[in-house]
């Protein structure tokens, strides 16, 4: 479907009186582009709610996705193109992001996914990578029983199961969106198999609030030193637990 200049702005302008009146916070006004490469759509489209180095942005609610696998971002764009996710005005972040994909021509969305993949991951610190009253070491097991099968042991991701990474994503958004699985707000759409296992999974097995804070926590642990080198990180991905390393080394 093709969207022009005009269309679009209108379309954005109306998700923003739409987020005006929900409680989440609010997201800019994406301007239109006619770029074919993807940095420059990326900047012009993306970066103002994704951060210019894709780290995400808490005050829009939106996530990190600098160094996310092609063959999930391209999912993810089909499945906001062809109605999967971003089809209820009361998550607005989705909503918006379902109508810039929408307006982006194929080889837009080609050229961006290059761009995205081939970005530094952008490792969380600080407010983003730590929760309060969270226990990781209790969060650990419900993950190795029922998440780490699809998104592996270091929570790298798997895509035969269409299972994205979970490293780099910030604390908050992981929480955020086992909500919407477990609220119905994400995973409900009768055509979205992938997000149905996760609605499945946080109805039976997320028992409250706390224990969903402590999975998160336990996947944040997962997340290399920010400050160790390239090849120090790449070990601790490897190694996946910290938990688990520190049994092995007391053995």
């Amino acid at each position: 479907m093709k969207i022009n200049r005009r269309h679009l702005t209108l379309a954005l302008l109306s998700i923003s009186g739409v987020v005006l009146q929900a409680a989440d916070p609010a997201v800019p006004v994406v301007a239109p582009t006619k770029a074919t490469d993807g940095k420059t759509i990326f900047q012009t489209v993306c970066a103002q709610c994704h951060g210019a180095s894709g780290e995400g942005k808490e005050e829009f609610k939106s996530p990190s996705i600098a160094g996310m696998p092609s063959w999930y971002v391209n999912t993810q764009f089909t499945n906001f193109r062809e109605g999967r996710r971003g089809h209820d005005a009361a998550d607005p972040q989705s909503f918006m992001m379902a109508t810039i994909a929408k307006a982006l021509q194929p080889e837009q969305i080609k050229a961006v996914v290059s761009h995205v993949e081939k970005m530094p991951l952008v490792i969380p610190t600080g407010k983003a990578r730590d929760l309060a009253d969270a226990n990781p070491q209790s969060g650990m097991q419900l993950f190795q029983e029922r998440c780490m099968e699809c998104h592996r042991y270091n929570a790298s991701g798997e895509m035969a199961f269409g299972s994205p990474p979970l490293l780099g994503r910030q604390g908050w958004y992981l929480a955020d969106q086992l909500k919407k699985f477990k609220t119905g707000k994400r995973g409900t759409h009768k055509n979205d198999v992938n997000g149905a296992k996760m609605v499945q999974i946080t109805n039976f097995f997320v028992e409250d609030d706390q224990m969903l804070r402590d999975v998160v926590a336990y996947i944040m642990t997962l997340n290399p030193d920010p400050d160790a080198s390239k090849e120090q990180q790449d070990k601790q991905i490897l190694e996946g637990s910290p938990f688990e390393a520190k049994k092995t080394a007391q053995r």
